[in-house]
């Protein structure tokens, strides 16, 4: 999330707040599930208690507003047409300070109120203008640009490159940010022109630049990325249509965010911070629901990029710790047809401006069936004369998340073999830099456009998965294929087996998995057997890549969820995000690193998996101007959890 796309960002945002302006007065909404999104008046309702506390001054800005969900046996034992206590998280800055406010939206008051001290809240448009304000009044860096041929600052932009931190002596207890400017005139859809060679160091916390960093003027290379229609230019012959409809509707059914679908059952929200968050996921089986996860969401996500040069070695982005507020909340809109089939159900929810009001945000996520033309599974038998098959429809709900000059593309797939498959996209901007014209200039990318350097880098996501299986006491099961020789007298001389670990402590949940040492992951429910005596289990199935960054590189330490592709921790309500509640600026070893060093039980637990899937980007030519969608998966797959294949009868078309 670079500041040049979060300025793009910024217009898309205003236009959205027009948009919305024009609209009809939000209607009121009733909560119908304790797990809902906020309503637009329970937006309001949160800003009257907080003005009513008397602990608001005319500095607020309002970071984050979501869902306070209540407690985890609470919504278990909850049922339709009972009464539902709502609250709302806030987090909000106020001069120079962070702030954590808890809402009591029902009883309207004010829960709590804590400073955020000793860690670093989400920044904010507010933030990067103050960033601007200090950077563009020092001389040095007027200076700076001046040597570099700007005569006119009107449309010149400086702002944070991101929020990188090293625990260094003048950044402790002080918001420091490296600070980079370019120019906007001339940009249309993709990159302001950039100013290479120069860093602005600007301390907030007093208002002051620490110093200017002029390694020298670099060749510019213009506005650039630009992908509207007169950039793009002629484009080639449209294909057929393709079209999927249905006549008689949908086969699911909503009950407000309650899905029902070939036999699984769910609520969702889509979160400001999480995106979206699938609670309740059951299966029903012979007639009975049967627990399977309780909540999963995305956790944080990470992107450093591998430049040793200022500002590029400060850029790990913690996406979901840091932005939401420059995003207006993750979920963006979706346009039907493009991004969704035209005949999916779309979801709408709300968003607030950073002094309380809130916003509709239309079309964020949708949900749909979708039939390609696959199997769900197939056999031939006598000699090819007879053939069974039956075709798969999966049910899709996505979410696209644009982060800056990248957008991310979510789907939760449900399946009729009783699987859940997550997808995860990657399109938007490659993050360039100004060739130098010199030697070095491929040591940290590639040259993917005239003068400009795509910067390696790598993309970690962490997914918060809490499963119950056949209820929350669960464990984990590690099963390790492992190479066996044989005896000397058999004319095979090796197999592999399984070789079943069952972790007892959180040292045990940490886990990798390698081409070479491979691993199964279940998370199994001990008091309850399959028909042949095996406790019923859902496995984990996702595999990517892992740092390459050394064990002790700061970045790292701060985002050391890396370290492991799953980790499994004892339930608990206020551990939701991998690298800790404030990753922004954040001091090493919060999040997960912090809670697994108790090393916790977790055998015949409420137990709750995190499983981390990365990748790294070398950029290339090809992805310029804007990169093609390349996709990651990972999977959760029943594993004995039935007596027989849950797809065996579907039935065949006539």
């Amino acid at each position: 999330m670079s500041y040049r796309s979060a300025l793009s960002f910024a217009v898309l945002l205003i236009s959205a707040a027009l948009a919305a302006a024009l609209a009809p007065a939000l209607a009121a909404q009733t909560a119908k599930h304790p797990l809902d999104g906020l309503s637009p008046r329970e937006h309001w309702a949160v800003y009257d208690v907080l003005q009513a506390s008397g602990k608001l001054d005319s500095t607020f800005h309002l970071l984050y507003v979501g869902l306070r969900e209540p407690e985890k046996s609470q919504v278990l034992a909850w049922k339709p047409g009972q009464p539902i206590t709502r609250r709302a998280l806030v987090h909000l800055t106020q001069g120079k300070s962070g702030y954590e406010a808890v809402v009591d939206i029902t009883g309207k008051q004010l829960v709590s109120w804590t400073a955020v001290t000793g860690r670093q809240y989400m920044t904010s448009f507010a933030e990067f203008s103050d960033a601007e304000k200090v950077a563009l009044k020092d001389p040095r860096v007027r200076d700076a640009l001046k040597k570099r041929g700007v005569t006119d600052f009107t449309h010149i932009n400086c702002g944070p490159a991101n929020n990188g931190y090293f625990d260094l002596p003048e950044e402790r207890d002080r918001r420091v940010l490296h600070v980079t400017c370019s120019d906007e005139r001339g940009r249309v859809s993709g990159y302001a022109d950039d100013f290479g060679g120069l860093v602005v160091v600007v301390d907030l916390t007093n208002d002051k630049v620490l110093r200017v960093v002029d390694s020298g003027v670099v060749p510019r290379s213009g506005p650039n990325a630009d992908h509207d229609p007169e950039a793009i230019g002629p484009t080639r012959a449209a294909v057929n249509p393709v079209e999927m409809v249905q006549p008689r509707g949908p086969s699911y059914t909503l009950d407000g965010h309650e899905v029902s679908w070939q036999n699984w059952k769910f609520h969702f929200r889509v979160d400001g911070r999480r995106g979206l968050v699938i609670s309740r996921v059951r299966y029903v089986d012979g007639g009975k629901e049967r627990d399977v996860m309780y909540q999963g969401s995305l956790s944080e996500l990470f992107v450093p990029y591998m430049d040793a040069n200022d500002p590029w070695n400060y850029q790990g982005y913690f996406d979901l710790g840091t932005y939401p507020a420059v995003f207006g909340g993750i979920a963006s809109s979706l346009e039907p047809g493009v991004e969704c089939p035209t005949y999916a159900t779309y979801f709408s929810n709300v968003v607030t401006t950073d002094k309380g009001r809130p916003r509709e945000r239309y079309r964020t996520s949708c949900l749909f069936e979708r039939s390609t033309g696959d199997v769900a599974w197939r056999h031939t038998r006598d000699g090819g004369a007879t053939n069974e098959a039956r075709p798969r429809t999966d049910l899709v709900l996505r979410m696209y998340m644009n982060a800056g000059n990248y957008d991310y593309l979510f789907d939760w797939v449900f399946q009729q073999d009783g699987a859940i498959t997550v997808n995860l996209g990657a399109t938007g901007l490659d993050q360039v830099k100004a060739a130098s014209g010199t030697a070095r200039d491929k040591d940290f990318g590639r040259m993917i456009a005239n003068k400009l350097i795509g910067v390696n880098h790598s993309h970690f996501f962490n997914f918060r998965l809490d499963m119950d299986v056949d209820g929350p006491s669960n464990t984990l099961l590690v099963d390790r294929l492992e190479t066996k020789t044989l005896p000397a007298d058999n004319p095979r001389r090796s197999i592999w087996t399984v070789n079943t670990l069952t972790a007892q402590t959180e040292k045990d949940g940490l886990r990798m998995s390698s081409m070479n040492a491979p691993e199964i992951w279940r998370i199994a429910n001990p008091a309850v057997n399959n028909p042949f005596g095996d406790p019923v289990a859902y496995e984990i199935e996702g595999h990517g890549a892992m740092s390459l960054m050394t064990p002790d590189d700061y970045m790292r330490k701060r985002a050391g969820f890396v370290d492991h592709t799953l980790w499994v921790t004892p339930y608990s309500p206020t551990e939701l995000f991998a690298s800790g509640d404030y990753p922004t600026n954040s001091v090493a070893g919060d999040g997960l690193a912090k809670w697994t060093a108790a090393n916790r039980p977790i055998a015949n637990r409420d137990v709750v998996a995190w499983l981390t899937l990365g990748f790294h980007h070398v950029p290339r030519p090809e992805d310029w101007p804007v990169m093609p969608v390349a996709w990651h998966s990972f999977a959760i797959r029943p594993v004995g959890f039935f007596g027989r294949s849950p797809a065996i009868d579907l039935p065949k078309l006539r």
